[in-house]
């Protein structure tokens, strides 16, 4: 079946949790589910991706659920054709080249995903990284007309009092059930529902409402890209000194500006099994971070890695998450991120500028 006729299907179907050597090949990769024609106050399409490697123009999955007043009304999956997949990817998803031998290219796809997406907002948790994997998917093409977003990851930021803003973290604290799965359409609709219990969190009317209740400016797809969906009041900027030190390290060509590191100093912890510690360390610096060894007041963020039980002694968490979670509590503003999370937030894993593939 070509490419052209997997775009064309719209099915009823209940797929495997995770797709390897045992998946099937002739099941349909779009569908539609629970179609309702009922039309609320408070309505939203949350999306959400899969990538077969560290290019933000690699999505194998993606897909679409429609909310209205909190309940899920219709939903858009579909595979989506690559063919180069890395072992750190495929280990979280499960899908590989074989799985997606005979799936349409995301721009193929991309004309029936608008339609569905109308005239409503999007959502997604760090929005950032999904609308990057759209924008670069479309390779060039245009988004036609401009999409609305809003990320459930910088408004939990302004809401909650926690250390860990991941999906897993704020899911469980808003008692929202989430198989961690890491497929597209299981994660879109925990990201939906953790942005109706934010709507419900706030008594507020609209995300648009909420956003602006957190001087949070809203985010905005179109041709030109992404851009919005960030606090207002962000991060002040490194130091001279400190840039200094960056500029000394890394060449001026492949220095950019991510605003999820820019201006922030950044502690890792425990073992990291897509890159070496020095190679993320290196990641941050040329994306306009800081990395520093040790947890202090000052600390912004901490990326923890597999936690060796054999270095933790039987304690729950490292000396660095530890202290993290006692100054969170003392009024500092540290956050916790798994190396998953770190990933997305990053342009590139390797610290590749935005402008390449």
């Amino acid at each position: 079946m070509s490419r052209s006729h997997w775009a064309l299907i719209l099915s009823r179907l209940c797929y495997p949790q995770r797709l390897g050597e045992h998946a099937r090949h002739d099941v349909p990769l779009l569908i539609r589910l629970e179609v309702s024609e009922d039309r609320g106050l408070v309505e939203f399409v949350a999306i959400d991706f899969e990538t077969a490697n560290e290019s933000r123009a690699s999505a194998c999955e993606v897909s679409l659920v429609r909310f209205v007043n909190g309940k899920p009304t219709e939903s858009l999956t579909s595979l989506v054709y690559q063919d180069y997949f890395n072992s750190f990817n495929m280990s979280l998803h499960g899908i590989d080249e074989e799985t997606v031998e005979d799936a349409p290219l995301f721009w193929e796809l991309w004309p029936q995903l608008r339609a569905f997406i109308g005239d409503s907002p999007l959502v997604a948790h760090n929005a950032g990284f999904d609308m990057s994997v759209l924008f670069r998917s479309l390779e060039g093409r245009p988004v036609g007309a401009e999409v609305p977003y809003f990320c459930t990851l910088v408004l939990s930021r302004r809401m909650l009092e926690l250390t860990y803003f991941g999906l897993p973290g704020v899911a469980e604290h808003l008692d929202v059930h989430y198989p961690m799965e890491h497929r597209a359409e299981s994660d879109a609709r925990a990201a939906g529902e953790v942005a109706w219990g934010l709507l419900q969190l706030a008594n507020s009317g609209s995300l648009l409402d909420l956003a602006e209740s957190l001087k949070v400016t809203p985010g905005l797809l179109t041709d030109a890209g992404a851009s919005g969906s960030s606090y207002k009041g962000h991060h002040t900027s490194l130091t001279r000194a400190e840039k200094e030190q960056i500029l000394k390290q890394i060449p001026e060509s492949e220095l950019f500006e991510d605003t999820d590191f820019a201006g922030r100093k950044i502690v890792f912890t425990g073992a990291m099994l897509s890159m070496t510690r020095l190679e993320a360390e290196l990641a941050v610096m040329k994306a306009g971070g800081l990395p520093t060894s040790g947890v202090t007041s000052k600390t912004d963020l901490l990326v923890f890695g597999y936690q060796d039980p054999r270095v933790l002694k039987g304690k729950s968490l490292s000396s660095k998450r530890a202290k993290a979670d006692l100054l969170r509590a003392s009024g500092s503003n540290i956050e916790v991120i798994d190396e998953l999370l770190f990933l997305q937030m990053l342009a590139e894993p390797n610290g590749m500028s935005r402008d390449k593939n």
